[in-house]
């Protein structure tokens, strides 16, 4: 079986360099190189030009599989009659008789989600974690952090002190959970298993927490008196989960996430629909169009009227 990869650069040099890269060929294979194109010009340095394509081919001797046409040997002594020559009835008859004769298999009750757990036998070495963060912060010129690590909750927390407290969290905390995400990346690399990291910095996390609790509530209120839709504006998936938890302890409303990617965010509705502008219920799904009335006169643009208005003609 012939592979081949066909590159393209400024030049055959480039080119080629990239066919043999997309090839991917074992150091073994004899890779034959093939010139495509020859790189054109651009006229007065604006106009045309191509870049150069080279191919680059290998032999893997494999043979392809053949799987079109394939018809499974016949016993010798197989009698079994076409299916195609009986009736419709009487293959269904057998259907139903195949279905009988099979035991009824109970079906398993499905497990319950499970909750993350650390596994105690995974040795994380927390020296190697703080010496990793202590990295990312030189990189701020933050010089005066003092960072503590440990294993809690099922979870490496970790506990930054330090005056630039601003650098670290970033816009509504986008760099602080840039640096999480980095550090359970590392862990991850050293471990092979996946580790729940939370970075704390000027105790930000438990005072975000408390901020996000009382905007759900407040317009979760808002919600049940006006009968309106309310939308937060994008979060992370830690945020959003702590809006959800918030309406979920109120009466009479409900959320959900709309959105994909960074432009997630939460939704708060009241409970059986929104309310239009006439006080009654709205639900989500979007109203069928009203027909059109058969009787209605149709307008014509009248013969008389210029359709671009009176156009005055200067006859002098």
């Amino acid at each position: 079986m012939i592979k081949e990869f066909i590159g393209t650069g400024k030049t055959i040099e480039e080119a080629t360099l990239a066919a043999k890269a997309g090839l991917n060929a074992p150091i073994t294979a004899d890779v034959k190189i093939e010139i495509v194109a020859m790189p054109k010009k651009k006229v007065l340095g604006l106009f045309g030009g191509s870049d150069a394509q080279v191919k680059a081919s290998f032999e893997d001797n494999r043979k392809e599989r053949k799987t079109a046409n394939y018809k499974a040997p016949r016993k010798p002594n197989d009698k079994r009659v076409p299916l195609y020559n009986k009736s419709f009835e009487e293959q269904e008859k057998e259907k139903q008789k195949a279905k009988k004769a099979k035991p009824v298999q109970e079906q398993k009750p499905k497990k319950a989600h499970q909750e993350y757990k650390l596994d105690s036998s995974i040795n994380i070495d927390l020296d190697y974690v703080k010496s990793y963060l202590k990295t990312i912060l030189d990189g701020f010129k933050i010089d005066d952090a003092k960072i503590e690590a440990a294993i809690k909750n099922d979870a490496v927390e970790i506990d930054i002190e330090t005056e630039s407290i601003g650098i670290i969290i970033g816009h509504r905390g986008e760099t602080l959970d840039a640096i999480q995400y980095l550090i359970s990346l590392a862990i991850k690399r050293n471990t092979d298993t996946y580790v729940r990291v939370i970075v704390n910095v000027g105790n930000y996390r438990d005072k975000r927490e408390k901020t996000l609790r009382a905007l759900a509530e407040k317009n979760a209120n808002y919600v049940l008196k006006t009968g309106r839709r309310y939308g937060f504006e994008p979060m992370n998936p830690y945020e959003r989960r702590i809006i959800h938890t918030a309406v979920q302890e109120i009466e009479g409303v409900t959320s959900r996430s709309v959105g994909s990617g960074v432009d997630r965010r939460v939704l708060i509705e009241p409970v059986g629909g929104v309310k239009d502008n006439g006080g009654h219920r709205r639900s989500r799904a979007p109203k069928a169009p009203v027909a059109a009335d058969p009787n209605r006169e149709k307008r014509v643009d009248r013969a008389d009227i210029p359709k671009f208005g009176k156009i005055e003609v200067n006859k002098d």
